[in-house]
């Protein structure tokens, strides 16, 4: 984990943490993220509102590459949305498969999984998500889970 909820408290905060996040660049593990977002990251201990329903709990996931294992991500996915916590997949690149991307995201997936054909491109699908971030309340409740 890089940094919790509640680490920060002003967004020059958020925006300076994010800056020194490290690139990992190892194999995708998003079953792995997923169970560690559902049980650590978005818990009232670690600064996630779980009452209040004007805060969406909302993940944004970018990933390079397709899941290590596709059932284990797909089981944790559902389990991450039951939980209330709605999903935004972002793939970069050649390797994904949007297909199991979208199988992640939220509902309607067509709305909530994006691709990037390189890094420098994230700006086209930046606008998109921002809305999604601030709207957020729509995927709070997903059919699918």
């Amino acid at each position: 984990m890089e940094f919790y909820l509640n680490d920060y408290t002003r967004s020059m905060e958020v925006m300076g943490a994010l800056r020194r996040m490290s690139y990992g660049g190892d194999q995708a593990n998003l079953a792995a993220g997923l169970q560690l977002l559902r049980s650590q990251v978005f818990t009232a201990t670690h600064g996630a509102r779980l009452y209040d329903l004007g805060v969406a709990r909302l993940a944004v996931i970018f990933t390079e590459s397709r899941p290590t294992t596709l059932a284990a991500t797909l089981a944790e996915a559902a389990a991450t949305r039951r939980a209330g916590i709605g999903i935004v997949t972002v793939g970069i690149g050649s390797a994904v498969d949007l297909y199991d991307l979208s199988a992640v995201a939220s509902y309607p997936h067509e709305r909530t999984t994006f691709h990037a054909h390189r890094l420098g491109n994230l700006s086209d699908v930046s606008d998109p998500i921002k809305r999604i971030i601030c709207r957020g309340t729509y995927l709070l409740i997903d059919l699918r889970a």
